[in-house]
């Protein structure tokens, strides 16, 4: 784990979400890193590791790619569904598990057992905030608390190394406070976004965590392009979230094939020779 690791705090003024295989010059710059584990060897994760970068392994919590559920045999009752067929979410295919699944429950538990003795310094929860759709406004009486025990769950088995959820920050966030070290909102963050009363709301709400618990709040999104207008779009993205106490990053397009250094140059995976 990093140098610096300790507890469930997380410290650092930069952050980056990069979803590709590893290693990968530039990485390093960063205070912490949101990796897909199935993209790193022990030994480049603990390369990266030993520049004190803090390691964040992705997990999706609800959401199981067609694969998966192949492998896992899930069936209808396993699953998220309205009237009566498996929800399926594009545009990738995925359909989401219902919380309390025992079998998703054994898999998921599995998942994090073996990310705990791999080292990885804490985590990043995705897909939480599938229960807040209004497609599933009938079952969230169910689903929304059935998510938060899913959250206590993997406390359980990560509890001493920090957690970060992405999104679910309205229903779901209220409920799991006492399991959780950060939020990261994720989407198209612009001026008029953030300027709503609405996300003005969610602003305080979150600004508020994170001075009574100690949290580090985190705002990604994802700004493609190098010409006048995506520097401009970049330039208000970093002041918003420095008005609002959050670390910031903006993708150059997706999280798999490039990142933005912190000094703004893109790069990306060298072709092997």
């Amino acid at each position: 784990m990093s140098k610096w690791h300790g507890g469930r705090r997380l410290i650092g003024r930069t952050f980056v979400v990069y979803y590709g295989h590893g290693p990968l010059a530039g990485l390093e710059e960063f205070d912490l890193a949101v990796l897909e584990p199935k993209g790193w060897s022990t030994p480049a994760l603990r390369a990266l590791q030993a520049h004190s970068v803090t390691t964040l392994a992705y997990v999706s919590v609800l959401e199981v790619p067609p694969w998966l559920q192949s492998a896992l045999m899930l069936t209808r009752e396993d699953l998220v569904a309205i009237n009566g067929e498996p929800w399926v979410k594009e545009p990738y295919g995925n359909v989401v598990a219902r919380p309390e699944s025992q079998v998703w429950r054994r898999y998921l538990i599995q998942q994090l057992e073996t990310l705990y003795r791999g080292g990885w310094d804490g985590l990043f929860l995705d897909t939480l905030g599938d229960v807040e759709d209004e497609a599933l406004a009938e079952q969230r009486g169910a689903l929304v608390p059935g998510t938060a025990d899913l959250v206590r769950l993997v406390r359980a088995h990560f509890p001493d190394r920090p957690i970060v959820v992405n999104n679910g920050m309205w229903r779901v966030v209220p409920l799991i406070v006492n399991y959780i070290d950060g939020v990261c909102w994720e989407g198209p963050l612009t001026p008029e976004v953030l300027g709503q009363p609405w996300a003005q709301a969610l602003l305080e709400f979150l600004g508020r965590l994170a001075q009574e618990r100690g949290w580090t709040n985190l705002m990604l999104t994802q700004i493609a392009g190098t010409s006048l207008k995506a520097t401009q779009n970049l330039l208000r993205f970093g002041d918003d979230a420095d008005r609002y106490g959050f670390l910031a990053y903006a993708a150059p397009g997706n999280y798999v094939d490039r990142i933005r250094l912190p000094d703004g140059r893109i790069v990306g995976p060298q072709p092997s020779a």
